[in-house]
């Protein structure tokens, strides 16, 4: 199947065939030795072979010229273009809506269950078959293209509007934590309109902890961008990533679940990345993740953002980004930026003076038994915890078990009892009273006796 240039160049040679015979006005006799002659030549195709051409071929060509011009020339396309003779026509609809029922299905499943249902012949027509068939009506691939959502190039307007956000893997690295290799992990942060690298980092995990830290010092470097584009990994997509980018007034924008064609810009960046710099360390000198981010960082702020760059019509990131400096929300107040990597959580503090945090259990001063305590934590060392008590921070330690067993217990004073108040209340000497004077007033004495005492002194 030619394509639209292959057959322009078949026409422009079938042409030069033609020659001086475009507009000449020959007799029927000169004519055809004309035509003769040039049969007789050996003629050099545009696909590099050489061969003769006869002479009612370059006639019908004359013929077509004459009528059509240039478009005349051009090879004809079959009648039959994208039709499938190989499969039957009522095979073929129902390909096509096995296909539109189940996307999944994958050409071998497809042939699979035909001859399992005894709809075709052993080796009546092949999987390239259906294959063709399936493109030409717009269903190739695991998805139908027709399903597919459209996808627009865009361009953040200035610096800091947007930033994109990924991990990728790196070399393995051995951790002294863990007592083994492990593969390194590599966050990065890439501003949408300039394409310049506001940070990157290696390490160990692929934690909230672990990109909250690049994007602290990403924000420290470069200012505080309006939104981040994040793919859907837990390290993105957690409390406290939320938490962080709610307090610093960043919008967390979310690609869809596998579609990492989305974040295009970064995704770019990682190859060049890999190509230009990770494929290309000296791994008997780099053995610890400090000796990796310093080579990181230096090829970051040396090479790739002082690097003339194609999508900013040759200008360098670092050149961009200067230019829409007056534009960018930087950090003028380091307290209050460090309060935002800081949160808090409610707890019960249990009656031994603990409360759990992260599945350990810290001690808590023991007046604050039995209440509920708000405990804060920096993000970035969710172990360093205190609590707000009386306007005075009091940090929290976990409780050491062994080390409590020997600790001294304070054996505070008796308390002194204040005095009671008496109010000649009894509720067992009230009920006796009524039970013993049922027609008195519950104190001893009866109302009716009085009464007529008084009624018969008067008398």
């Amino acid at each position: 199947m030619k394509n639209d240039t292959q057959r322009r160049e078949i026409a422009l040679f079938r042409m030069a065939v033609l020659g001086d015979l475009i507009h000449a006005r020959l007799r029927r006799g000169a004519q055809r030795r004309a035509l003769e002659t040039k049969a007789n030549e050996v003629w050099l195709y545009p696909d590099g072979k050489s061969r003769r051409i006869p002479a009612k071929t370059i006639e019908a060509w004359l013929y077509a010229y004459r009528k059509g011009g240039i478009d005349g020339l051009l090879p004809r396309e079959r009648k039959d273009k994208g039709a499938c003779k190989a499969i039957p026509q009522d095979l073929q609809n129902l390909i096509l809506d096995m296909k539109r029922e189940d996307p999944g299905r994958t050409v071998p499943l497809i042939l699979s269950e035909l001859r399992g249902a005894g709809l075709m012949r052993p080796k009546q027509f092949s999987g390239s078959a259906i294959g063709r068939l399936l493109k030409s009506h717009g269903l190739s691939g695991p998805k139908l293209e027709l399903e597919t959502q459209a996808r627009y190039r865009f361009v953040a307007a200035t610096c800091n509007d947007l930033w994109q956000g990924d991990a990728c893997h790196g070399p393995k690295l051995f951790d002294h934590a863990s007592g083994r290799e492990l593969r390194v992990k590599i966050f990065g942060l890439l501003d949408d309109k300039s394409r310049l690298v506001t940070y990157l980092r290696a390490g160990f995990h692929e934690r909230q902890e672990d990109f909250l830290r690049v994007l602290l010092d990403a924000i420290v470097r470069r200012g505080i961008p309006r939104a981040v584009l994040l793919d859907n990994h837990g390290s993105f997509s957690g409390t406290e990533t939320r938490i962080a980018c709610a307090q610093l007034g960043i919008r967390l924008v979310f690609a869809r679940p596998y579609d990492g064609a989305s974040k295009g810009k970064i995704e770019r960046f990682w190859r060049t990345l890999r190509a230009h710099f990770l494929d290309r360390l000296d791994m008997t000198k780099v053995t610890t993740l400090d000796d990796l981010n310093v080579r990181l960082m230096t090829w970051v702020m040396a090479e790739y953002n002082q690097r003339p760059h194609s999508a900013n019509s040759g200008l360098p990131p670092l050149s961009v980004f200067e230019g829409d400096a007056d534009q960018i929300r930087f950090v003028t107040d380091p307290n209050e930026l460090e309060s935002s990597f800081e949160t808090s959580l409610e707890r019960l503090v249990r009656n031994d003076s603990t409360c759990m945090f992260r599945g350990k259990t810290y001690e808590v001063p023991p007046h604050l038994r039995r209440r509920r305590i708000k405990l804060h934590y920096k993000l970035l060392r969710p172990d360093s915890l205190w609590i707000e008590d009386g306007g005075t921070r009091v940090p929290l330690r976990e409780v050491d078990p062994v080390a409590n067993f020997r600790r001294s217990r304070d054996r505070s004073p008796a308390k002194t009892e204040s005095p009671k108040p008496r109010t000649g209340l009894n509720a067992v000497e009230d009920l006796l009273g009524r039970t013993l004077h049922p027609h008195g007033n519950g104190n001893g004495h009866d109302d009716r006796d009085q009464g007529e005492g008084s009624s018969c002194a008067q008398s």
